[in-house]
């Protein structure tokens, strides 16, 4: 039977639609990255080719590196803002950074990565944060993963973007005033409220440990639309303890290696919403500090989206995310 649900959250609504539903492990793909080399000498993310990019650091130092960071050589952003107001519309020059972080193999996706190496990954990131919160222009900084080509990988060799941006992007800002207003109306974070009602119902709890709760979203837009969320309450991504990155590292690791084993390595997005590096309503910022919740979503590209949904703004989901929580537990 078909349901309307709505994500408590910035209250959008998702159709699903079940009886258009395959089996879930009917969305299985095939994996281009296990016929790739370990090193692949025309590849410019591969080691040797070092000198094919500028480079703004690496981790460890040295030709042993397992991690480098560098400018995007196809750069989404520019460096100096220029403020354009017409009659009618208003724009401004693409300002901001734009960083991939790039690591050392060539054929091996973060699902088949070490804990090590994703655990230095996200430190990597965290490094960056604080970097870019340094300059006064930058309000947001978006980390992301694009795996496969139709999730928008232009290169096989595994990275991660960093985009930073002089406005929150408008997704973020609805977010952050969701839980700014569930905050007012409940005085707690909907995030920690959604943990608690998703370990006490637990149909939709596909992994935890002492530190994170992994679900199928309840409002779930693609099937395998996979939550990781902090079970203790922080704001900012960037202000996560050793401890926390540690035992993120772990989820993180299980979680693409369950769908790169289940689903066959599917194309997927990841990213982290954190909060804005600042915000101009400053009487907001405490509050939304209490309000926001740092998390992880993984975002498989299993499906594609239609006329419907273009038109609607509402995802046509076709796999309930119970289904889907059951056959990543192996149920």
């Amino acid at each position: 039977m078909s349901e309307f649900r709505q994500n408590p959250i910035n209250k959008s609504w998702v159709l699903f639609a079940p009886n258009r539903s395959k089996r879930p492990e009917d969305y299985r793909t095939y994996s281009v990255m296990a016929s790739e080399p370990e090193i692949d000498h025309k590849c410019v993310f591969c080691p040797g080719n070092e000198h094919a990019n500028p480079e703004i650091s690496r981790y460890p130092q040295g030709k042993d590196w397992e991690i480098r960071v560098i400018p995007n050589k196809f750069q989404a952003l520019e460096r100096t803002a220029v403020y354009r107001h017409k009659e009618f519309y208003i724009s401004m020059s693409g300002d901001g950074d734009h960083e991939v972080i790039i690591t050392r193999k060539h054929n091996e996706p973060v699902a088949l990565q070490s804990i090590a190496t994703v655990e230095l990954s996200l430190n990597t990131f965290i490094e960056r944060y604080h970097e870019l919160s340094k300059r006064p222009d930058l309000a947001y900084v978006q980390i992301f993963h694009n795996h496969g080509r139709d999730a928008g990988a232009s290169l096989i060799h595994p990275h991660y973007q960093l985009i930073a941006t002089p406005i929150v992007p408008p997704h973020i800002h609805s977010e952050i005033m969701g839980c700014y207003h569930y905050y007012q109306g409940n005085h707690s974070c909907v995030y920690c409220d959604i943990i608690k009602e998703e370990l006490k119902v637990r149909d939709r709890v596909v992994y935890e440990n002492d530190m994170f709760v992994v679900l199928s979203a309840y409002a779930s837009r693609k099937p395998f639309e996979t939550w990781i969320l902090p079970k203790k309450h922080v704001a900012r991504f960037e202000e996560a303890d050793p401890e926390m990155i540690k035992h993120l590292s772990f989820v993180l690791k299980v979680m693409l290696g369950q769908l790169y084993t289940k689903l066959s390595d599917p194309p997927l997005n990841f990213y982290i919403h954190t909060m804005p590096i600042r915000r101009s309503e400053s009487n907001l910022s405490i509050h939304e500090e209490a309000a926001y919740h740092w998390h992880l979503t993984i975002f498989p590209r299993i499906t594609i989206w239609a006329g419907f949904e273009y038109a609607t703004g509402i995802p046509v989901n076709p796999m309930p995310p119970e289904v889907t929580a059951k056959f990543l537990r192996g149920e």
